[in-house]
């Protein structure tokens, strides 16, 4: 009976977490901290992430922790995947640096996805319109009144 080859290793998936002031600390670890455990149980590097910057220079999150971006959004790397974490102004956010790199990724085959409130800044930008999105209970109304034509699930 012949043996069998373990499958070969693909290369890590990289997520770029973009934060803006006010993100909340514990949504942004709830996109960090699975990738790390799955890595960890993986006994291999199946997920790799970078930290971008919404706003130049350095992020306070909701809770006081200041963190330095290894990245802004104008001179981020090419990412497979980008989470924008964002606070609770995020229905007023206005960042087009950032909106502009999320579109340039888009086309280069990256898939985008939100915590916190960040769904109000892509909607905002434009960047849901033609798809469906999901959103924390508390925050659908908000969302519904100010984005009639985008489907929450």
């Amino acid at each position: 009976m012949a043996t069998r080859e373990p499958p070969k290793p693909t290369e890590p998936l990289t997520f770029a977490v973009l934060v803006f002031p006010g993100f909340p600390m514990m949504a942004f670890s709830s996109v960090i901290e699975p990738l790390r455990a799955a890595n960890v149980l993986a006994k291999r590097q199946c997920y790799r992430w970078i930290i971008v910057g919404g706003t130049k220079g350095a992020v306070e999150a909701s809770n006081g922790v200041v963190i330095q971006p290894g990245f802004y959004a104008e001179d981020a790397p090419k990412v497979d995947r980008i989470v924008v974490c964002s606070g609770g102004d995020a229905d007023h956010l206005v960042a087009e640096d950032a909106a502009h790199w999320i579109r340039k990724s888009l086309r280069n085959g990256a898939h985008i996805g939100a915590v916190a409130d960040a769904a109000f800044f892509l909607a905002r930008a434009g960047l849901l319109d033609g798809h469906a999105c999901t959103l924390h209970w508390t925050s659908q109304a908000a969302f519904t009144e100010a984005f009639p034509n985008i489907e929450l699930r």
